[in-house]
């Protein structure tokens, strides 16, 4: 009898079949057989408490996009709202992208790639810079009498589209429709006076403060549409578009029964896929600190993941350091790109050992600090040393807790 297999795919270069004996595994839905692009079509279509997309504009109009880039197959994305609102008689709209800064330093290269070339023609990217206060305007005053500031072609725009995904986010609770604007589009001094912080040991607000100025400043900018993706263990599994707080509420309600996960007592070892794309290395550190909180102290993390060599000023300083914990009170201290995956890479570092299957070379995955498998097979190899590990595949979307 042919032994049972559970499969974790990893975009088109890494696919693994790990036998189920080895695994305990929490229910998690299939992909949807729907195809993503007809379900943003659908979406779009019939938006939640909103009229067609197309009908929300008038030619001539600036519509400007905020979009979070680790959205899934967010060209896809784009290339259908392009698609809508192409629907406006004469003339159409002029359509931005603004991007926030990439942590890998590479201007979201492999995004802007995946955009097909007849959109790239008419789609004017615009990239943020926190640092430079010419790229923000001031939107408003907060209900506490924070000044707060926005890039300035979304405080400009005549409708701001959100575009994003909704999951868990330690830092506001949930993440996804306002998010996509704040805090990622602000300036630095902002984000300080606000208590958003560049690394998590410099958050100063409460989770709930943080979600509130979040939809406040949505609703200051009068930001009318959203479209979501609701992500699943192996791919989307529903897109919600329409008037945000319509939308927000329902993909809440959705995400707690995908990824809220409870368990009795710490894990010796769990298993984890992350997507690949250009966001991965983000959705990586988010991974791993979701799991600190149901792993033992010294378990194992294992992670495949197709994921690109980091290159950015943190990863560099990891690379070349001794002792990784040496690293935490100046990646804390200092703002650099990369700050936030690395720091959490080194907090996992600390208390468990985290395993890697990718296309990296192993030298590098262990200048990380990490442990590489070189192939399924080393995996497999590993997980026959294991009595028990629990299978949790995109866990960068997961609510951890113990009960």
């Amino acid at each position: 009898m042919t032994t049972p297999q559970v499969s974790l795919l990893v975009s088109g270069t890494i696919a693994v079949s790990v036998p189920l004996p080895f695994l305990q595994k929490f229910p998690t839905p299939a992909a949807s057989p729907i195809p993503l692009q007809q379900l943003c079509r659908h979406a779009l279509q019939a938006p939640i408490g909103f009229p067609e997309l197309w009908q929300c504009v008038i030619p001539g109009d600036n519509v400007v996009i905020a979009a979070d880039p680790e959205t899934p197959n967010l060209a896809d994305v784009l290339s259908l709202l392009h698609e809508e609102l192409g629907k406006v008689p004469e003339g159409g709209v002029a359509l931005t992208l603004v991007l926030a800064p990439d942590p890998s330093g590479q201007q979201w290269q492999p995004l802007r790639e995946s955009i097909p070339l007849h959109l790239r023609q008419q789609l004017n990217i615009v990239d943020h810079d926190p640092g430079d206060r010419t790229h923000v305007s001031y939107v408003a005053s907060s209900t506490s009498g924070e000044r707060l500031y926005l890039n300035r072609h979304l405080a400009e725009a005549d409708l701001i589209i959100t575009v994003g995904f909704t999951r868990f986010d330690p830092s506001i609770g949930v993440r996804g429709t306002s998010s996509c604007l704040f805090p990622a589009f602000t300036d630095t001094e902002t984000l300080v006076r606000t208590g958003f912080a560049p690394t998590p040991g410099e958050i100063t607000s409460t989770v709930q403060a943080r979600r509130q100025l979040v939809d406040e400043l949505g609703w200051l900018t009068g930001t009318q549409f959203t479209l979501q993706l609701i992500h699943g263990p192996h791919g989307p599994l529903q897109v919600l578009a329409g008037q945000p707080d319509q939308v927000f509420e329902q993909s809440g309600k959705l995400n707690q029964k995908l990824w809220s996960i409870t368990l009795d007592e710490p894990a010796e070892a769990i298993l984890t896929s992350i997507p690949a794309g250009p966001a991965a290395w983000q959705c990586f550190g988010q991974a791993l600190e979701n799991l600190l909180e149901i792993v033992d102290q010294g378990g194992r993390i294992i992670v495949v993941s197709d994921l690109e060599q980091p290159e950015g000023p943190a990863a560099t300083l990891l690379r070349r350091t001794q002792d990784p914990e040496e690293l935490l009170r100046p990646l804390k201290k200092e703002h650099v790109a990369d700050g936030n995956h690395i720091l959490q890479l080194i907090e996992a570092l600390r208390r468990a050992r985290v395993y890697l299957l990718s296309r990296l070379p192993p030298e590098v995955v262990e200048e990380l600090g990490m442990i590489p498998l070189a192939s399924e097979a080393e995996l497999l190899k590993l997980l026959t040393t294991i009595p028990q590990c629990l299978v949790l595949p995109s866990a960068h979307c997961a609510r951890c807790k113990l009960s």
